[in-house]
């Protein structure tokens, strides 16, 4: 009786957390993208849950919502598997390369890989544990907050992604476009 109880304790610890995405990657983060991976999203209702703030958020301050596209989400996740994998937090991509990280290719040329239309914001958060978190830091940053509130986009994108092998374990990125 005392190993069924054991098993169920251990087993409802286990379940209680919220456990980092484990799965392997089957993208190689050790050149710059072509446009063609494909990061499975690990936790959609982070992704769903930061769009609507920033779309109540930009109807609060008067401006339209932003239409999700699947190619800036391709952008967003890809942005943040890679942060994660290769562990960096910059808007230009790395690739760790024979042990050393080497700066690749910038913000929108990574983004155009993706999305063919024009990208015209990005806001990268590191370390915050939810989707009300990051949005409050990039509200209560003034760069930031200006690419929220930007008038001139039409579409946007977000990505999350978490992992223990990387110094903030959690990444989100936020990508709007004029379409």
């Amino acid at each position: 009786m005392k190993s069924v109880q054991y098993f169920l304790i251990l087993s409802i610890m286990l379940f209680s957390f919220n456990l980092p995405n484990e799965e392997p990657v089957l993208v190689k983060f050790d050149s710059n993208p072509s446009g063609n991976e494909r990061i499975k999203a690990i936790n959609r209702a982070y992704e769903i849950e930061l769009m609507n703030l920033i779309n109540t958020y930009r109807t609060e301050n008067g401006l339209n919502k932003l239409q999700i596209h699947p190619s800036l989400m391709l952008a967003g996740r890809y942005h943040a598997a890679d942060m994660a994998n290769e562990d960096y937090f910059d808007h230009a991509t790395h690739n760790r390369i024979n042990g050393r990280l080497l700066r690749g290719v910038s913000t929108f040329k990574r983004i155009k890989q993706f999305y063919p239309g024009f990208a015209n914001t990005e806001n990268l958060g590191a370390g915050y544990n939810s989707p009300e978190a990051v949005f409050k830091g990039w509200v209560d940053s003034p760069g930031h907050n200006v690419n929220l509130l930007n008038e001139s986009a039409t579409h946007m994108g977000v990505g999350f992604y978490q992992t223990n092998h990387s110094k903030y374990q959690r990444y989100w990125v936020f990508v709007s476009s004029v379409h």
